[in-house]
């Protein structure tokens, strides 16, 4: 007995210091903060994802998140707001995987209503709870005591209308002699799920993300400056009512978002120093794109020490995907790389650019590997993918700018995780780069197919080009031909001379060191025009490059070698260097150098 109460002792006090270290409040909340905004990030992420490739278990690593926001902190505001965002993913999957999950969705707004019942967040619940029974369980009677259970509570909501609607439709429908297989309609409109933005000092992009394709207007309006945006036959997502946005620097002052007419939702930009703007849309998922400039600050670029590069936020604060800066030399940004007093050539056309007359320089190249995270790209015969080569290639591409021309490199990814292609453009735009060059590797269902292609933004019929394109933006067919509202976009870019140039360098000298490292078969496919959504908007030279066909098993042994992927690397430097030296931007450029694997 003795023995054993020793024991019990013993236990307890080792048991007595354990619950003495519990979290306090503070820090309890500072968790619960932390998991919101990750929780917040992804969510972003998984929302710019193609919704064919979202998984069940992306929604639910998010739900966890949110859930130990709730479970660290539910004394705080972000609990609720965890609480709301919960229902929401799960919504969203019982759509997608089932009815168990719409289950979950009407549990979660339960929760939220019972604990937070002054919560911002309560009339939306409750609604949300009747329109799952409504529209997605086709349960009436459920559907009905809800709505009306509504319209007792808030009276005055935002949600008055349309629940009266619905519960109007119920009712004709219970009225009806003989049972009808006719549902009562849903509203048809569609949803504003979500808003991210990009706010650097000179450029500014934002997200609207829809449900599908929407029509719109936009106008802007001075004193004071603002840019808004009419979105037809929509309504806002619970996670945006109601909701304000204040920018604490850039072009941005301010966003505002709201229902300001029957099926009509506002965007509303306050600008500060704005020069011009453009909004086009991109399909599957769908979504707007506002892209904002400020006047030119060619000559006022800082170095990197004095940049300090800031992740973009979304309406909710959550971070768009950022990039990493690779160390430059001290004065590559300030100073552009030096070049002989001589005439800048030609084009191949032989015209003078307006870049060229200028004589304008290139100093900060942007490298952007292709796909990544789980958008793994092609996948050769023996499982060799897309996104580790060209990460690769990138990598060895970014040393030898570095190390051989003295440029800035900055990357779009260091590493495999996903971004969007409507960031990847958009960091070229904010970190002001004089060129852009994405990286990828092709495919083709006849894997004989070799060789080396080199693409500039511009129209095309070519079906062949449409399918890289589409296959590239993760679009089908369709939706390709649908992209009419880039037509602005794509057709007054003033840098397609410049990226046909700097195509054309790239292809040729692919395909002559790739030759010279033993691929005699690797055939020259010229350089092409097409409109990848990576390239649309960029204010630089830009180019998209396909390095091999790693569908073809001769080309995947070859990049699976690091020669190989040095040989490409260098096959593409030497592109650069050779379009620099045609723009007269550059002096002496050392010949590339076997670096090794």
């Amino acid at each position: 007995m003795g023995v054993a109460l020793g024991l019990i002792v013993a236990l307890l006090a080792v048991a007595l210091p354990a619950a003495a270290a519990k979290p306090s409040r503070s820090e309890r909340l500072r968790i619960a903060k932390e998991a919101y905004e990750r929780a917040q990030r992804l969510r972003a992420s998984l929302e710019g994802t193609p919704e064919d490739k979202r998984a069940e278990k992306d929604y639910l690593k998010i739900i966890n998140l949110y859930l130990r926001t709730y479970d660290q902190a539910p004394f705080a505001n972000v609990a609720a707001d965890a609480l709301a965002a919960t229902g929401e993913m799960y919504l969203e999957m019982g759509q997608r995987f089932g009815d168990l999950y719409l289950n979950k969705s009407i549990e979660t707004y339960s929760q939220l209503r019972k604990e937070y019942p002054s919560s911002r967040h309560s009339d939306d619940a409750l609604f949300n709870i009747a329109q799952i029974y409504n529209l997605h369980l086709k349960d009436k009677a459920k559907a009905k005591e809800s709505y009306e259970s509504f319209l007792q509570s808030y009276p005055r909501s935002r949600h008055a209308a349309k629940a009266k609607e619905a519960l109007r439709a119920i009712k004709l429908e219970e009225s009806k002699p003989a049972p009808s297989k006719v549902a009562a309609a849903p509203s048809g409109r569609i949803q504003v799920r979500n808003l991210r933005y990009w706010n650097a000092e000179n450029y500014t992009r934002v997200v609207v993300d829809l449900d599908r394709e929407v029509k719109f207007q936009q106008a802007r309006i001075s004193d004071p400056d603002r840019i808004f945006i009419d979105l037809f036959d929509t309504e806002l997502s619970t996670i945006l009512q109601g909701k304000s946005f204040d920018i604490d620097n850039g072009l941005l002052n301010r966003i505002r978002v709201a229902e300001n007419r029957g099926g009509v939702t506002r965007v509303v930009l306050e600008v500060k120093d704005a020069e011009d703007y453009s909004v086009f849309s991109l399909p599957e998922p769908f979504r707007l794109v506002v892209d904002i400039r400020g006047p030119s600050t060619t000559l006022a670029r800082k170095t990197p020490s004095e940049e300090k590069p800031r992740e973009g936020a979304s309406a909710s604060g959550r971070a768009l995907k950022s990039a990493s800066t690779t160390p430059a030399a001290p004065d590559a940004s300030r100073t552009p790389m030096p070049g002989p007093p001589s005439v800048p050539k030609p084009t191949a056309a032989g015209n003078h650019t307006l870049s060229r007359a200028l004589g304008l320089k290139v100093g900060r190249i942007v490298i952007d590997p292709g796909h990544g995270g789980h958008d793994t790209g092609t996948i050769g015969p023996t499982g060799f993918m897309e996104k580790d080569l060209v990460l690769d290639v990138s990598r060895r591409l970014g040393r030898l700018l570095e190390e051989q021309l003295g440029a800035e490199v900055i990357y779009t990814r260091e590493d495999d995780t996903f971004v969007p292609l409507e960031n990847r453009i958009a960091l070229a735009n904010e970190k002001q780069a004089d060129l852009f060059v994405s990286i990828h590797a092709n495919y083709s269902r006849d894997r004989r197919v070799r060789g080396v292609e080199t693409y500039y933004l511009n129209f095309s019929s070519d079906p062949e080009v449409l399918e890289v394109a589409a296959r590239e933006n993760a679009l089908s067919q369709k939706g390709v031909h649908e992209l009419q509202d880039l037509v602005k976009q794509i057709s007054t870019n003033e840098k397609i001379a410049e990226s046909k140039e700097l195509a054309r360098e790239l292809v040729n000298n692919l395909y002559t060191e790739l030759r010279k490292n033993g691929n005699g078969d690797v055939r020259n496919r010229g350089v092409k025009q097409a409109p990848f959504v990576v390239l649309i908007g960029g204010t630089m030279p830009s180019v998209l490059t396909e390095i091999s066909f790693l569908s073809n098993p001769e080309d995947e042994k070859m990049m699976k070698s690091p020669s190989g992927r040095q040989a490409a690397a260098e096959a593409l430097f030497s592109g650069v260097s050779k379009y620099l030296e045609n723009i007269n931007s550059v002096a002496n450029a050392r010949p590339s150098e076997k670096n090794g694997p």
